[in-house]
């Protein structure tokens, strides 16, 4: 998912989410093994960023490529 921000240029923004985020989600974007779609944290992070469900499903797509 990181390789899928990068290219979608929303990885910079993500992380800077995070470091202005509480703990757990430090831990969740620091130690997670997967990302999934529908995860109340992804769901959260794309609506503070803006980011339609539409966008979002095409960023997992694009994910699965990497």
């Amino acid at each position: 998912i990181r390789q899928a921000l990068t290219r979608a240029n929303l990885r910079s923004q993500v992380e800077a989410a995070v470091s202005a985020g509480d703990q757990d989600l430090k831990d969740w974007w620091e130690f997670a093994t997967s990302v999934e779609r529908q995860h109340p944290m992804v769901v959260s992070m794309a609506q503070a960023l803006n980011v339609s469900d539409a966008q979002l499903d095409e960023l997992f797509i694009l994910a699965g490529t990497l």
